[in-house]
């Protein structure tokens, strides 16, 4: 066999694959240079990365003697290859013997890694429209579980090559530190959001970036309500862009909500029509501060978690995304995929939902239904355990909020302006846990701070 050996087929179209085939040997010829290339090499690609066969049986090779902690050089690759019975298929000796001398320069191995990593990128990536190509002409699903395809091609992609692997200590406690003198100083931390609720900031420090937030309740206690207001404080108070996947109400709904939080009119009346005399001069006054919040509302029922995904790229791209809004999780398609169980497909969406909080840096709120089983014990304060549907929810969360208010199970009380409200924070990965406590103003939809100093009838300003 010659020391060019071949390379696969060009595909069917009679373009051949990218791929740079000097990159390749300069790799192969690295690795068994030294420990010190190799460890560089193996730390950036696979096998499958190398486009030529003969190569990926050189390079598996190498890492399995690595693995094994034995020497690399030609003498062992090739001892090992032909062990297999896989010599010939690799070249022969001549041509592993010829590799460390197509070596430009040792020291540049971690360049020529990323080049064959990139022209490997670029293969998938064919690979992954050709298959949405195929399945498009084969018009075997409808086109939107088709777009949900694709971006998850594309997504698996990425995910699985863009880490930015290790970063110095140094580097971390640098941001650390400057992290602890920005609170010292009474500043916000870095890439944290802050609800605008201060109790509730001072217990987590803000909703830290790549955060996933739960806000659990049984039907009917808030958790919309409470969601909404947190956004909407975000987004008048600090500027905060938001992105609102509402399953359950529709763009109009959400907007009278946020409308009736802002101008203190009752949220009935903005949806019959019956405005009191004064009400109109409220709205005129509130609709300012709402025309300029950086919010942007999603009202299809059953999206998944790759268009959310898609969609909120495009405002990142656009510098108009800094935390995301899920109502609710439950109503959540869980993509093409089949799964046997809804547990389990509840366990694969949340599962999705944290790695795209980190994949988009910012912090995601996803509401969460309760299952019934707080209603059955004397005490009706949730449970981690009441989780519906997968405990993988509470797993994956970094944060995990209970809303409760007695009112809701207490029949017999004569109802008031305002009830107490509680939010158990169950789980804080990076702090405390506990209770604090709020008021709810429900002919608003609004949750206030009851220990400001301020009479219901003034509200902390929007």
């Amino acid at each position: 066999m010659s020391m060019q050996s071949a390379a696969p087929a060009p595909r069917l179209t009679g373009r051949i694959p990218p791929h740079n085939q000097q990159a390749e040997q300069s790799v192969l010829g690295c690795a068994m240079a030294g420990q010190r290339p190799l460890a560089e090499i193996t730390a950036i690609l696979k096998t499958d990365d190398f486009y030529r066969p003969d190569h990926q049986l050189i390079y598996e090779t190498i890492c399995d003697l690595y693995m094994g902690s034995k020497p690399v050089d030609i003498i062992t690759v090739s001892d090992a290859l032909e062990s297999k019975g896989l010599l010939e298929k690799s070249g022969g000796l001549a041509y592993i013997s010829s590799l460390p001398d197509l070596v430009p320069v040792v020291s540049n191995a971690a360049h020529y890694a990323d080049l064959v990593r990139q022209k490997s990128i670029l293969r998938r990536l064919i690979d992954a429209m050709d298959e949405v190509t195929g399945l498009c002409y084969g018009d075997a699903e409808n086109a939107d579980i088709l777009l949900d395809i694709a971006a998850r091609r594309i997504y698996d992609i990425r995910e699985n090559r863009d880490a930015t692997g290790f970063e110095s200590l140094k580097d971390i406690m640098g941001r650390a530190v400057n992290d602890l003198a920005a609170l010292a100083n009474g500043k916000q931390r870095e890439k944290t959001v802050l609800t605008g609720f201060y109790s509730l900031d001072k217990m987590l420090g803000g909703l830290r970036s790549g955060g996933l937030i739960i806000i659990a309740a049984r039907p009917g206690m808030g958790k919309s309500a409470l969601a909404l207001n947190i956004v909407q404080k975000a987004a008048t108070l600090y500027e905060v862009p938001a992105a609102v996947f509402s399953l359950e109400m529709s763009k109009e709904e959400v907007g009278n909500r946020m409308l009736s939080t802002q101008s203190l009119v009752n949220n009935q009346a903005l949806q019959t029509g019956e405005l009191q005399a004064d009400d109109w001069d409220k709205i005129a006054r509130a609709l300012p501060p709402l025309y300029a919040a950086p919010i942007y509302v999603d009202d299809r029922s059953g999206t998944s978690v790759m268009e959310m995904l898609s969609k909120c790229r495009q405002l990142k791209l656009e510098n108009r995304l800094g935390l995301v809004i899920i109502d609710y999780l439950q109503l959540m398609d869980g993509g093409s995929r089949r799964l046997e169980s809804r547990q389990q497909e509840i366990s694969e969406i949340s599962r999705s939902l944290k790695i795209m909080a980190k994949d988009l840096g910012v912090p995601i709120i996803a509401l969460s239904q309760l299952s019934r089983a707080c209603e059955q014990r004397t005490d009706k304060r949730p449970l981690l355990s009441d989780l519906r549907d997968s405990g993988a929810i509470e797993q994956d969360a970094d944060v995990v909020l209970f809303l409760y208010r007695q009112q809701y199970y207490d029949t017999d009380h004569v109802p008031t302006e305002t009830e107490d409200a509680e939010i158990i924070i169950a789980k804080n990965r990076q702090g405390r846990t506990g209770s604090i406590h709020l008021g709810w103003w429900p002919k608003y939809t609004m949750f206030f701070e009851k220990d400001d100093g301020r009479i219901p009838s003034e509200p902390p300003p929007f």
